[in-house]
């Protein structure tokens, strides 16, 4: 006799601890070895397989197509289903997301994360730039201060005592170098996950946002998603655009300066630990990286775990929004990354070294920048610009010193109920320090409080009092100097 799942994990005594899981129903059947299920369709002869098959009503239905009318394109007017409502809606799901969410969830706020890929951490996972950059300040005495606390410093602790040794590198010694862990891809992802997960945070995967809902005022009320199952809403008091790119400010009409960069991409080596050379081959301008970079010809790895290695290249320069300039980009890196890592299998102390896996996410590090009601230039960071209102602070980059972030950095100058954090704040002259992981977890962190205290005190963003940001963001261990 088939049993339903209810009794079935029961009988295992799970009772019903995975029974609100997604994609488990107590009412779902599990077969008997030889027999399918009651309503399947899947096919009788291969019940492992065919015991998953069951028939489903349409979830969305199909509207009036685009269509041509004097040679234009024209989109039809369609309602849009209500997907969900929330308090907080944070859209992407890379470090600015993860950190905007949980602080929004911590402040108090019903909150929910979309992102359009499958798992979290954006560039930082998909992208694979595993290492936590600009972490600390450096000090008159030579020694490096930890200056980013919340949950950026929750993130890094936690991956060094729950993911392994392989999966972490260890901090500096006798605090003279840098805490900036290079971290595994799957294990941040896991972590980041569970950490979501523990903060009963909606989170929504395979869902692109596209577009904004405003009132005749301009006043943002929610979202449109993209997905399989065509646009869907989300109705919410506040939201906060972390998709990198401004997609959800630039839906609400808000200012913006759109620059190119380098499209850069990443790649793993593996079998590292099994280089014998002892020195870089002499290498020809003809076999030279276009991008200038020798480091490609790896001599050990870069990760905790001594066989792997990842390498990044700069990339050309290109609109990071083209479709068209992405394209190329992509298969120019993953060209080069084959290509050369031939040769390395055909150089002698390189034979046993292979390509791991190339980044799933292209890396443009900047396209749109928000024209907030404070742009953080060098001259402004010089000026002390907006410290009255410090929301976090950023480490040393390698290139300049450390410095705080005042909140009107996130605040658009125009729309209203939006926030933004991440690689879309700063100025062409700052974006190279905004965009890196860590900075990205402190404005995430700040936005979330600030979009949560937002949606309950009934305000807009801009209109929130500094006092009470402070103090959520001291409670929720943010350094502010």
């Amino acid at each position: 006799m088939a049993l339903t799942k209810r009794d079935f994990l029961k009988n295992l005594g799970l009772g019903a601890v995975f029974l609100g899981t997604n994609g488990l129903r107590a009412d779902e059947y599990i077969p008997t070895k030889n027999k399918l299920p009651e309503g399947s369709v899947g096919d009788p002869d291969n019940v492992w397989f065919g015991q998953r098959i069951f028939p489903l009503p349409h979830t969305i239905e199909d509207g009036p197509s685009c269509r041509i009318e004097n040679g234009k394109i024209i989109r039809p007017a369609a309602e849009i289903p209500l997907f969900h409502k929330t308090d907080v809606v944070v859209v992407g799901g890379g470090p600015a997301g993860f950190s905007a969410a949980l602080a929004s969830a911590r402040a108090g706020a019903k909150t929910t994360l979309v992102e359009s890929t499958g798992s979290l951490g954006g560039l930082f996972t998909n992208g694979m730039v595993l290492i936590m950059l600009c972490t600390s300040l450096r000090e008159e005495s030579g020694r490096y201060r930890l200056v980013t606390h919340g949950i950026c410093e929750e993130f890094m602790t936690r991956a060094e005592k729950e993911l392994g040794a392989n999966a972490v590198t260890p901090r500096g010694v006798s605090g003279r170098l840098h805490w900036q862990p290079t971290i595994d891809p799957e294990g941040a992802k896991y972590l980041m996950d569970r950490m979501i997960e523990e903060n009963q945070i909606d989170l929504f995967f395979h869902a692109s946002g596209v577009d904004v809902i405003q009132n005749a005022a301009g006043v943002v009320q929610g979202i449109v998603f993209q997905s399989k199952q065509g646009p869907q809403a989300i109705l919410a008091k506040q939201v906060v655009d972390c998709t990198g790119d401004g997609d959800l400010f630039f839906a609400a009409g808000s200012d913006f300066r759109q620059i190119t960069h380098g499209i850069g991409s990443v790649v793993r080596y593996g079998n590292l630990d099994r280089v014998t050379a002892t020195a870089l081959p002499r290498i020809q301008d003809r076999d030279r990286d276009p991008e200038g970079l020798d480091s490609w010809w790896p001599m050990r790895g870069n990760e905790a775990n001594p066989s792997t290695g990842w390498r990044g290249r700069l990339g050309p320069k290109g609109d990071g929004l083209s479709v068209r300039d992405l394209t190329c980009a992509e298969l120019n890196h993953r060209k080069f990354a084959w290509e050369h890592v031939r040769k390395l299998q055909k150089t002698p102390g390189w034979e046993q070294v292979y390509l791991l896996n190339t980044a799933s996410m292209i890396g443009p590090r900047a396209t749109r920048l928000l024209t907030s009601e404070q742009v953080y230039t060098r001259q402004a960071i010089a000026e002390k610009i907006g410290v009255h209102e410090t929301i976090g602070w950023f480490g040393d980059d390698g290139v300049h010193p450390g410095f705080p972030v005042g909140y009107r950095a996130l605040v658009p100058t125009k729309a209203d109920n939006i926030l933004a954090a991440g690689r879309c704040l700063g100025a062409p002259d700052t974006v190279d320090t905004f965009r890196l992981i860590c900075p990205c977890f402190v404005t995430g962190q700040a936005a979330g409080v600030a979009a949560a205290l937002s949606a309950q005190k009934g305000c807009s963003p801009r209109q929130l009092n500094y006092v009470l940001l402070k103090k959520e963001l001291e409670k929720q261990n943010v350094y502010l100097g």
